[in-house]
């Protein structure tokens, strides 16, 4: 099934037709996002998303028979998502000395990343799954009127507004510049732990 076929069929499983369902999609994301944050997570968004793919995916397979509440089941796969998180938090150690490099210098107009920062940010990108490792590619690949136009399809073809396209994007980065940084002090590649 193609993706924008997936989507409409998991709206219409939340509502009675894609618009109710688009409006309880956008309900349910809001609330699962001030669920995480209550419960003090810092990337209450991300496991927004992961709670909704995972539900998503989980309905959409066949044979699947759910009655009650939707929203219920959200809770339910939210619980599940963020016990891992808080898993993997437990586990990952904290470095004060790699949280202290996050942002990435900025570079003089005329100069280019050394070969050295280039190798990391290729490793960590390698690192992404492929669907972020494309996500991110098309992002950026344009300029001008072209990236503008091209990054207000790429939101409409993943069904979602500009600005949560810049909010999935910011993440990106966020995660990208914490494995570089790490890469460059450490050689180590930890994007594909924290997606």
């Amino acid at each position: 099934m193609e993706s924008r076929e997936v989507m409409q069929a998991f709206l219409l499983w939340l509502g009675q037709d894609q618009s109710s369902g688009a409006r309880k999609y956008e309900e349910i994301r809001r609330n699962l996002i001030l669920l995480f944050r209550w419960r003090g997570c810092y990337i209450a968004e991300e496991l927004a998303d992961e709670t909704i793919d995972r539900t998503a995916r989980a309905v959409l397979k066949p044979g699947f028979e759910y009655q009650g509440d939707r929203v219920l089941y959200f809770r339910a796969v939210a619980r599940n998502v963020f016990l891992e998180w808080l898993r993997k938090e437990r586990r990952l150690p904290t470095d004060p000395i790699s949280e202290a490099h996050i942002e990435l210098p900025v570079l003089p107009a005329n100069s280019e990343p050394d070969d050295s920062r280039q190798a990391c940010l290729e490793r960590c990108l390698n690192a992404l799954p492929l669907a972020k490792r494309k996500l991110v590619m098309r992002y950026y690949r344009s300029e001008k009127r072209e990236k503008i136009d091209g990054r207000q399809l790429l939101a409409e073809e993943l069904g979602i507004g500009l600005n949560a396209l810049r909010i999935q994007m910011c993440r990106l980065r966020t995660q990208l510049r914490k494995c570089v940084a790490n890469c460059e002090v450490k050689g180590e590649i930890l994007c594909s732990e924290e997606t």
